[in-house]
């Protein structure tokens, strides 16, 4: 007896949320009232059940339906229209044909000749229905078939789509809880008003994480290496996707020089960014000439102040190939909408021999979100001793302060080492810490085969390094927004007599800071900063090689004012005594 009411029980809060007619279908979200009974056999739409409730007893049971707005409304999900032609998981390149699959709509009838065999063989729907649309890919033709759901639980018909979600409930508060009590004290959940069911089509216009930034002509590409280290020019940047690649170039000076697009800077400039997915023409942004630096046979570098002066073409000239990209750094700069502001670009450009070839060229990319302060900070507000000093360009108009990612190589000199040679030196640099004092320097051979003014070159490279800062922050957390708290480096030249070649022998960098704010908790201040680089005097020609010593130095100084004790004014007492107060006594 106990068995029976049981089975009788199950079977009644099943039939609450699913029929199952005669055919062995199940029919999802219908609100019905009648009886229901079990059939003594039972066959699927599929075939594969057999008579399981053969000689079961007959049931019968009655059901009532629900009032209108008893139960939950539910959610604000679209509606699930899924078009089994639109899925296709093996297809990954945009706008390009992936090997082996098959269900991709950028491969064309000459590329499915080509493949050996589809990665993807059958696309289905949601397989939750009975009937799934399903598509079958071979290599000479594409089939529809309609597929049957073995499971006796499928659904027939969704007629109510929004129903896979529900609504945000609203959090009980001070201010709504009367109202949330009236209107949920009864049995059942009516909310005052049901959500629609209509999707919402707001959208922010801006560009989504990974979606590839279009330009004028296509999307931007970064070039990459693929299966082997030569340079493949069709990968695209992601929008907040930061890539840094490094690949090579193999080509032929004499033919190439001028003709190889990959080598010319205008390659990479000649495209304007859109600053949404869906713009217009007119609202493209062209890409800003931040930087150039010139690269010798040598390695020596050199930043150009204004590089917008000159032509900067590849051009061959006595069997070398000059003005050729080698590094390409983009810094894309975007709001909290995700649409960009700005887009910078800096190049850096060198002469190439045959010697040379195949050259190795760097692909940076960096976004930047607009009006925000990059962490981590050397100090919060006042820097901390040992914490590396925040430096940076500017203030530029357009972008205004520019900084480096890297917190350790805004402000750096040179790095001592073993041997002190200054070539084998080149680009070890150290990060100038706050509060420490240090001294490094190096050891350069001179002869007569370099003139005078190349020397000076490569000695201000190995001193300055590949981009000195202009400017250092006056906190340890000063804003790039605020111009007032930077404090510009004061650039000193202490020049040696008139001579045949005045060389820069070393580099004096001295950054004077304050105490500020109250005695208790002091905040170290930078307030003032000063390069000084100091020449001498070299006879050219020279009789014999030379060492020639090169040096580097940092000092902080405390220009804090002493403390100055205060006193409150001393007080002045006014009293009035009775007349006759010292009578008799006077």
């Amino acid at each position: 007896m106990d068995s029976a009411v049981s089975l009788l029980i199950a079977m009644g809060l099943l039939l609450i949320s699913v029929r199952i007619d005669s055919g062995g279908n199940v029919f999802a979200d219908e609100n019905f009232t009648g009886s229901a009974s079990t059939s003594r056999q039972f066959n699927s739409t599929s075939g594969n059940s057999t008579g399981f409730l053969d000689n079961s007893t007959d049931l019968t049971m009655s059901f009532s339906k629900a009032p209108d707005g008893a139960l939950p409304r539910a959610g604000t999900l679209p509606n699930l229209q899924i078009n089994v032609y639109t899925l296709c998981v093996c297809n990954l390149l945009v706008e390009q044909c992936d090997v082996n699959c098959c269900c991709d709509t950028d491969c064309t009838e000459y590329d499915l000749t080509t493949f050996t065999t589809c990665d993807v063989q059958i696309v289905t729907a949601d397989r939750k229905l009975c009937n799934p649309e399903a598509t079958t890919y071979f290599l000479d033709k594409n089939k529809s078939v309609p597929l049957i759901n073995p499971s006796i639980f499928c659904i027939e018909k969704n007629n109510y789509r929004a129903g896979l979600s529900f609504f945000a409930p609203e959090v009980p508060t001070t201010d709504n809880f009367d109202n949330l009590m009236n209107q949920f004290r009864g049995f059942s959940f009516s909310p005052a008003e049901a959500p629609p069911n209509t999707p919402s089509t707001s959208k922010s216009g801006g560009y989504q994480y990974g979606v590839p930034i279009k330009v004028v002509d296509g999307f931007l590409r970064l070039p990459a290496p693929l299966a082997t280290s030569a340079c493949a020019d069709n990968n695209p940047a992601g929008f907040l996707v930061n890539q840094a690649t490094r690949c090579s170039r193999k080509f032929d000076i004499v033919i190439d020089c001028g003709n190889f697009q990959a080598l010319s800077m205008k390659n990479y400039l000649s495209s304007n960014i859109f600053p949404s997915p869906n713009p217009k023409l007119s609202n493209s942004i062209p890409f800003f000439l931040a930087s150039i630096t010139l690269r010798s046979l040598n390695g020596t570098q050199i930043r150009l102040n204004d590089p917008a002066g000159n032509d900067w073409t590849p051009r061959l000239h006595v069997n070398v190939c000059r003005n050729v990209v080698l590094e390409v750094n983009y810094i894309i700069v975007y709001n909290d909408k995700g649409k960009i502001v700005n887009a910078s670009a800096a190049f850096t450009l060198g002469i190439i021999s045959n010697s040379m070839v195949p050259i190795q060229q760097h692909f940076q990319i960096t976004f930047i979100q607009y009006n925000t302060t990059s962490l981590p900070l050397s100090g919060n507000p006042g820097y901390v001793v040992g914490l590396p000093l925040v430096a940076g360009f500017g203030p530029n108009p357009s972008f205004g302060i520019i900084q480096s990612k890297n917190r350790f190589g805004q402000l750096t000199v040179i790095k001592s080492s073993a041997n002190q040679d200054c070539l084998q030196m080149e680009g070890h640099r150290t990060p100038v810490l706050f509060g420490y004092n240090l001294k490094s320097g190096c050891i350069l051979r001179l002869n007569n085969k370099t003139a005078c003014h190349h020397w000076t070159r490569i000695i201000m490279n190995l001193l300055l390094g590949h981009n000195f800062p202009q400017i250092v922050a006056s906190f340890g957390n000063s804003p790039v927004q605020n111009m007032k708290d930077w404090v510009t480096i004061e650039q000193v030249t202490s020049t040696a007599q008139n001579c045949g070649c005045d060389l820069p022998q070393s580099l004096a960098l001295e950054v004077k800071w304050t105490k500020y704010g109250s005695l208790i908790n002091p905040q170290a201040k930078i307030v003032a900063a000063t390069r000084t680089i100091r020449e001498t005097c070299v006879m050219m020609p020279l009789k014999t090689a030379k060492n020639f010593h090169i040096t580097t130095s940092v000092t902080f100084t405390d220009v804090s004012a002493s403390a100055q004790p205060g006193y409150k004014v001393r007080p002045q007492i006014s009293t009035k005594l009775p007349y006759g107060f010292f009578f008799p006594l006077v």
